[in-house]
């Protein structure tokens, strides 16, 4: 599997896709730097949300960005899908959960990348236009970052899980964002204090989404940082065991040719 993961990454980073999404992401870091920059010269350095230190400060309430982007990242770590009656040099001792897996780990490793570039682009424009960056505030970015992850794997591994088992991508991408955005809108719609439904406020309290509204607070009490943690793997194990089962089931035409590249 080793050999597979290396060949998926090596494709991987050669596609057109992967440069256009690390472009969008330097560019967003570099667009809310400008938008920061427009309000100090507007309202003036003495007003809330100019300082340099802010910039992380407000990046962290938006998280739920790269989340909901996770099925981007795993589709273009995806690539084509794999017929497991398909075989080369490198997936002819390979079962369809190492394929699986391959994909999965793939989809993470490229997710880190795109992780690091969006730190070290925030960082660097951070740096150009603002001189008042504070090294608690970008520690505490990273901590709030780092506690992330998990929310963001389980993200990833639901994006994976989606494109396993629709192999039309527009189907993949819709159950995607009917899971993550619209279902728990709903949710959190129903368990407001006019409607307060119990059954969606007891729901409320494990929906991804709600944990990326607490990661920015320290001191929140809702703030359990164990908890998100571990919300964030297990929401990945979950994800993992559904594509894996559907993948296993799916009938495939062993005849067919299938290629591993877009």
């Amino acid at each position: 599997m080793f050999n597979y993961i290396k060949r998926e990454l090596q494709s991987v980073f050669k596609r057109k896709k992967t440069l256009i999404i690390a472009i969008v992401i330097v560019v967003v870091c570099l667009l809310a730097n400008l938008a920061v920059k427009a309000f100090t010269l507007v309202y003036g350095d003495d007003r809330d949300g100019v300082l340099g230190s802010n910039v992380f400060a407000f990046a962290a309430w938006v998280f739920w960005i790269p989340y909901y982007a996770c099925i981007a990242f795993a589709d273009t770590a995806f690539g084509s899908y794999p017929n497991p009656f398909i075989k080369d040099n490198v997936t002819k001792n390979m079962s369809r959960g190492n394929i699986y897996f391959g994909k999965l780990i793939t989809a993470c490793v490229l997710s880190l990348a795109y992780m690091i570039l969006a730190f070290a682009s925030l960082m660097a424009t951070t740096r150009i236009f603002h001189s008042d960056i504070e090294a608690y505030s970008v520690s505490l970015f990273v901590e709030n970052m780092l506690i992330a992850t998990p929310l963001w794997i389980a993200g990833i591994a639901m994006g994976i899980m989606y494109l396993f088992m629709f192999e039309n991508k527009k189907k993949a991408y819709i159950a995607y964002f009917i899971t993550t955005i619209l279902i728990p809108r709903i949710i959190m719609l129903l368990s407001i204090d006019q409607i307060a439904l119990k059954p969606f406020m007891a729901v409320k309290k494990i929906l991804i989404t709600q944990s990326f509204g607490v990661i920015p607070s320290p001191a929140n009490p809702a703030r359990n940082v164990t908890f998100i943690v571990a919300e964030g793997f297990i929401y990945a194990i979950i994800a993992t065991i559904i594509g894996l089962i559907c993948y296993n089931k799916k009938s495939f035409d062993s005849n067919k040719s299938a290629s591993y590249e877009e």
